[in-house]
């Protein structure tokens, strides 16, 4: 059973760290970017208090309000998720690793569409 376990936690950090990604480009992307930490290894405890700054920050950008609300929705299901990994390695239940992937896959379809929509309402932004 350890061994499923270990999988799972394995394939929840890699979808935590490929969602984080996703969050890093699309902020980048937002017509007043907000730069998160971006390095090849990005602890939680680095990742986390950028995340909690980009949830103050979601309303103030210059553009809808549906999209604001995405950006700050994809943020704190993504602190959930990080919260509920941490209680999960501590104590691994199924319930809570499909809570985790739940949240994940909530961020992740909130980030996709706003990514579509920056990239029709503000075009694709020179790096």
């Amino acid at each position: 059973m350890a061994d499923h376990d270990d999988e799972v936690m394995g394939a929840l950090a890699l979808s935590i760290s490929q969602l984080y990604a996703l969050l890093v480009h699309v902020c980048g992307m937002l017509p007043v970017p907000i730069a998160l930490p971006i390095d090849r290894h990005i602890p939680a405890s680095t990742a986390v208090p950028a995340i909690r700054r980009l949830t103050e920050l979601a309303a103030e950008q210059p553009m809808g309000e549906h999209q604001a609300a995405q950006l700050y929705s994809s943020a704190i299901h993504i602190l959930a998720a990080f919260d509920l990994y941490g209680l999960c390695s501590m104590s691994y239940h199924d319930t809570r690793a499909d809570g985790v992937a739940a949240l994940l896959l909530s961020a992740n379809d909130d980030l996709e569409s706003l990514e579509v929509w920056l990239l029709t309402h503000n075009g694709p932004q020179a790096d």
